[in-house]
């Protein structure tokens, strides 16, 4: 496995991590705002549609590996201040915002990653190689749901906001660093 996999693995670990504090939980903060469960899905899917058009669209500019840890870098940022956002919602129209904030983050991010990663895969290990990311994933986001559910009963939703915004920093930070590396 090349070295800029690992360098990808270890950036992308610190943001699922940061994403995977809330996913759980999202039903009970949007019902704080508004107890109506048709809300959630509502949100959800407005998420869903949004992150849909803007990546169809900002997608055909990220062809391109010359510029692509710069969409990445961009993704990472988007989606910090959408959870930065969380810190001030009150109202319901509020989240339909920050919804379209994290769209944006994940139609400049995923692409991106994806592009960077599919150009380091090893000939013949490309599925493994694949493998390794979604495994990492996976155990990064089961050890994040648990730990979300535990800094959210110490500490609350503002804490769990701060602790996320700080590791998409932490992301994007590492990915300037390793810009080089993961642009060769």
């Amino acid at each position: 496995m090349k070295n800029q996999i690992k360098y990808l693995l270890l950036i992308n670990s610190f943001f699922v991590f940061a994403g995977n504090l809330f996913a759980p939980f999202y039903a009970l903060y949007i019902q704080k705002i508004d107890s109506a469960i048709y809300h959630i899905g509502g949100i959800w899917g407005f998420f869903i549609f949004a992150s849909g058009i803007f990546t169809l669209n900002i997608s055909k500019y990220e062809n391109h590996k010359r510029y692509a840890d710069y969409f990445l870098i961009a993704g990472f940022l988007f989606r910090a201040l959408g959870w930065a956002g969380y810190l001030f919602a009150t109202q319901l129209w509020h989240i339909y915002m920050i919804q379209v904030i994290l769209a944006l983050g994940e139609a400049f991010g995923t692409p991106s990653f994806n592009l960077i990663f599919s150009t380091h895969l090893t000939r013949g290990k490309i599925a493994s190689e694949w493998g390794v990311n979604t495994a990492v994933s996976s155990f990064v986001v089961a050890l994040s749901s648990i730990s979300g559910g535990i800094m959210l009963q110490l500490f609350g939703f503002s804490s769990m906001f701060i602790v996320m915004i700080c590791f998409a920093l932490v992301s994007t930070v590492l990915a300037i660093i390793y810009r080089k590396e993961l642009s060769s």
